[in-house]
Parts: C-alpha cells; sequence; structure tokens
C-alpha cells in the first residue's frame, strides 16, 4: 500500500479490483476521517480504474455519509468492443448514476493527464484523496491538493504517455521519469520490493517538487542508474531477433536492470517492425507461470494491427491463467500460450 501526505491530504495510491482492494480504500478513508478536522467530508477518486471493486467502494463510502467526488480519463472513446470495454461503461454509467455532477469521466483523447480535471488546490480540504499508484495518478492528486508547479499539467500527460518519451518533460519531472524507469519489476518472491521503492521514489519527488534539496539529490543518484540501464537496454536491442516479419523479440529474463523506455524505441525503429516482443522472468503473469511475453504495437500500427486477434476471443484476461488482454496494442501471456497460441496466429497474420 502506498500512502503519501499531500499538503496535509492522506492520499491511498491503489488500483481496485478485488474484495481487499475496496476494504482497504474503505478502511483507510475510516482512518483519515477520524483524524479529521475540518467541516468537509469529501473523498476524491482521481485517475483510479473503472472497476466493479471501484464502484463498490465508492457506494460504501456513500452508504456512510461521504461525499465522493470521481475524477478520470479512462472512459470507452467511442463503443465498446469486448466484454472488458462492455464493463467499463457498465461501471461509468453506475457511477454517473451515484454521484450524478460529483462524477467526470472523459477519455485521454480529449484529457491526455487527468490533472486537467480540476483545478489547483480544488480538494486542498478532502477527507482523503484516492489516486492510481503511477505518475499521472501522483500529479493529479497533488494538484488536487495544491501543490502545483507551472509545467505540471504538461508534465502529466508526459508521464502518462508513451514510455520512451516519458523522460523528455521538465527538469523536475525527468527525474521522477527517470525514477520510475529503474523501479524493480514485481518479483513474487520478493513482493513488497516494488511497492516500497515506488513509496520512496513518490515521497521524495512530492518533497523535491516543493524545494528539498536533499529529496532532490536522492532523485539525482536514480538518474545516474537510469544512465546506466539505458546503455544495457542499447545492448539488448541488439539481440533482437526475428519471430515472423514484423515481429521482433528480446529475451531480458533475468535482467536486474534496463530501461525499457528506451528498449523500447530502440525496437520501433526496426525496419518494419509491427509488433514488439520482450521475454521477462517477472511481472504479474511470470509469478504464476515463470516466464512472461509481453506484446506491444508501436504508434505508427495500433489502428490495423489487434494483438487480441492473437487469443482465442473467449479467454478470460487474467495472470493466473496466463493472459494480460485490456487493449489492442498490449497482450502479456505465459509461455504456454506465446507458443500454443500467439505464434501459430502471428504466423498466419502478421506480414
Amino acid at each position: 500500500m502506498i500512502t503519501l501526505k499531500i499538503n496535509s491530504v492522506p492520499t491511498l495510491f491503489i488500483k481496485a479490483f478485488n474484495g481487499q482492494d475496496v476494504r482497504t480504500i474503505v478502511e483507510f478513508v475510516r482512518e483519515a476521517a477520524s483524524f479529521y478536522a475540518g467541516s468537509e467530508n469529501t473523498v476524491l477518486f482521481i485517475d483510479t480504474p473503472i472497476t466493479g471493486a471501484t464502484v463498490e467502494a465508492v457506494e460504501k463510502l456513500k452508504d456512510e455519509g461521504f461525499r465522493v467526488a470521481f475524477r478520470d480519463h479512462h472512459g470507452i472513446d467511442g463503443e465498446p468492443t469486448n466484454d472488458r470495454e462492455q464493463k467499463v461503461v457498465s461501471a461509468t454509467a453506475k457511477l454517473h448514476q451515484l454521484l450524478g455532477q460529483d462524477c467526470k469521466i472523459t477519455v485521454r483523447r480529449l484529457h491526455p493527464a487527468c490533472s486537467t480535471l480540476v483545478s489547483p488546490g480544488e480538494f486542498k480540504d478532502a477527507v482523503a484523496i484516492i489516486a492510481d499508484p503511477d505518475p499521472d495518478g501522483l500529479t493529479a492528486a497533488m494538484k488536487s491538493a495544491g501543490v502545483v508547479y507551472d509545467e505540471l499539467d504538461r508534465d502529466a500527460a508526459i508521464l502518462d504517455g508513451a514510455p520512451q518519451l516519458q523522460v523528455t518533460g521538465s527538469p523536475i519531472s525527468q527525474l521522477l521519469a527517470k525514477g520510475v524507469a529503474v523501479i524493480p519489476s514485481y518479483d513474487a518472491s520478493r513482493p513488497k520490493d516494488r511497492e516500497i521503492a515506488t513509496q520512496r521514489l513518490f515521497a521524495d519527488w512530492l518533497k523535491a517538487v516543493q524545494g528539498d534539496k536533499t529529496a532532490t539529490s536522492r532523485l539525482e543518484e536514480r538518474v545516474a542508474e537510469y544512465d546506466r540501464a539505458v546503455q544495457v537496454s542499447n545492448a539488448l536491442a541488439k539481440t533482437a531477433t526475428i519471430v515472423t516479419p514484423g515481429v521482433v523479440l528480446v529475451d531480458v529474463a533475468d535482467k536486474d536492470l534496463y530501461d525499457p523506455g528506451t528498449l523500447n524505441a530502440l525496437l520501433e525503429q526496426m525496419p518494419g517492425c509491427k509488433i514488439w516482443v520482450i521475454r521477462k522472468s517477472l511481472g504479474p503473469i511470470a509469478a504464476f507461470h515463470g516466464i512472461q511475453y509481453s506484446l506491444a504495437i508501436p504508434k505508427a500500427y495500433q489502428d490495423t494491427v489487434d494483438l487480441r486477434t492473437l487469443i482465442p476471443t473467449d479467454v478470460k484476461s487474467d495472470p493466473e491463467g496466463g493472459v494480460i488482454s485490456n487493449v489492442s496494442f498490449l497482450l502479456h501471456v505465459s509461455e504456454p500460450v506465446w507458443y500454443s497460441e500467439v505464434v501459430p496466429r502471428m504466423k498466419q497474420t502478421i506480414s
């Protein structure tokens, strides 16, 4: 669990997907309320996944007498095309029904960053803020609570964009992006390591934005680590192999340090690359199956290639089952699914 006090507002960074996540959110707000001395009773959800569990948490907090405000840019842009998108549409409708004007859900095409959905300090008197545990969630929560700087909205959009571009923001933004790039991947044998590293990074960056020189120095130490990771990624890109025409693969299994953004950018630049694939020994699917294959489509081909066609239509998106498939341009699978489903379909459809 990642928590910060942002301008005195208790903030929880979490993705709500199950009953335990709901309980964590409700208990966090209850505890925050027990220490709250103000007159407002508002809880802000910002940049949080629009899931059934999120709706349940909102319902429970409403039932306990809290005013809940919801700000997000993960709405479905157009008609839903699969079961996951239909669930998002249904959850969105339920949130609008529950919250009325306190619910503002839009799409990333119109609002690339969730910070643009609030004004500076709009929720500085909130009982608590619930946000996504990523830079977009952090910057949105900061602005909501009244911690801002001139380039925040622009930086937030860059930080929530393509990995290879996330290090192109303002100097202060680059410290966060480069720190995120070297956070350890999720390792089932040490499940708390990534969460602890994220907590420390977020806390340091929040302090650095407010002028803390010691925190800034710690962030600059991470930049040196990032520079080493970039060098490793450059070397890894040279080991890329062709799975089938248009598909390139790099094996990073057991590599402790590399920069995904740099590696992705180098793979996308390879002539004719329509899909790049990273073979990993860490990640949510690797936690169950030992190896995970992560596939992505370069932006130039996202309108013509759909990774969902590489798996059966009735497959459930679930790490334990060996598949994570939420959007058309990203796909994560286990090694058995890679060989039995993905590779044969790629060889038939990608050229």
